[in-house]
């Protein structure tokens, strides 16, 4: 792979973001670019733009804006994605926080941790976020729960955590035939 390009959610927090890093520093020896996104859909809907580029993906991607997961966007896009590595790493640990002093009932999450989420508390309202980042930042305004990386967290003497989870993960790179 010379001249790699490689596109992946983003912002710097993702757990997308870390396992680029890592995988450019396992396989690549630090040679590639990594290419932040505000969501997966943002990437898969340009994927005409990307020829030749790479495309870094979790196997427990689920998008609500495409309505899709991770097995129909293998099958949906064989004809312009070429699976070229799988790899295990670690996302950072999971949190489910609930702001003690609010009981609307809203919850943030990214599509993909929404039934863990729903799992543990009760709520009235799911609001979907493109990352977990994001997710505690929409949280933050008007959120009794949500579900979001410790790391991006800082707990108020208002908020308790419910759950916490240290999850392994499948990421799939494939390159993007156009």
């Amino acid at each position: 792979m010379s001249s790699v390009i490689i596109h992946t959610l983003g912002p710097q927090e993702t757990d997308s973001n870390d396992a680029a890093h890592y995988y450019v520093q396992q396989k690549l020896a630090g040679k590639a670019q990594i290419t932040l996104h505000d969501s997966y859909a943002e990437i898969i809907q340009c994927f005409s733009q990307y020829q030749n580029d790479f495309f870094l993906v979790p196997t427990a991607f689920k998008s609500a804006a495409l309505n899709i997961t991770w097995g129909e966007l293998h099958y949906q896009y064989l004809d312009q994605l070429l699976l070229q590595d799988c790899f295990m790493h670690r996302l950072n640990p999971l949190v489910i926080i609930e702001n003690c002093t609010r009981k609307n009932g809203i919850a943030y999450s990214h599509p993909a941790t929404a039934k863990l989420l729903t799992s543990k508390v009760k709520l009235q309202h799911m609001r979907y976020s493109s990352s977990k980042y994001l997710a505690y930042q929409q949280y933050l305004c008007d959120g009794q729960y949500v579900l979001t990386n410790e790391k991006n967290i800082a707990l108020s003497p208002n908020e308790k955590i419910v759950a916490r989870y240290e999850p392994q993960m499948i990421w799939s790179l494939y390159q993007i035939k156009g």
